[in-house]
């Protein structure tokens, strides 16, 4: 057997034999707890019930976005949409300054009453276009002059959402 070989079984032999107990391991290896970043204080909303802990209100978008900002930067590892109609969307952040938005996740084909996506990005704030919700309604197909061919149509009913959690690690400073 090469030299190489036996790194691995005396690197388990020293974890062993140390116990695990050294302050650098459980640094490395120590659970971290996850905060709800939503719900956090300076946190806004264009629908507030959305973000407002409570999963009993339950919030209606005026069209097809929800804008969150956060009150500074933040890492994001999750995201959680409870109690919502929402089958179809994608989840922006902004780039240079606001001015533009980059798609970070897109949802598809959600027939559950909630979404949860995991990521990880560093933003300030979030925005949600909600494409289709299952209380959509289809409307008969219609020719389309821009397409040049028939194409299937679709009324576009509220989104809603009970909560929309943000999750990122807790902070070692708190």
């Amino acid at each position: 057997m090469k030299l190489y070989a036996y790194i691995p079984i005396l690197f388990c032999v020293f974890m062993i034999i140390s116990g695990c107990q050294s302050k650098a391991l459980q640094a490395i290896f120590a659970a971290q707890e996850w905060e709800n970043l939503a719900v956090a204080e300076g946190v806004t909303c264009n629908v507030p019930e959305m973000i407002d802990g409570n999963l009993k209100t339950v919030g209606f978008a005026d069209g097809r976005l929800i804008n969150l900002t956060l009150p500074k930067r933040q890492t994001i590892h999750r995201i959680i949409i409870r109690g919502t109609n929402i089958t179809d969307a994608i989840i922006y952040q902004p780039v240079q300054g606001g001015r533009k938005w980059q798609a970070i996740l897109e949802i598809k084909n959600n027939r559950g009453s909630a979404i949860e996506a995991r990521m990880s990005t560093v933003t300030k704030a979030l925005r949600i276009f909600v494409s289709a919700t299952a209380d959509d309604a289809r409307l008969p197909p219609q020719f389309s002059p821009r397409y040049g061919e028939i194409v299937s149509r679709r009324a576009i009913a509220k989104a809603y959402a009970k909560e929309v959690e943000v999750y990122g690690f807790k902070s070692k400073d708190k």
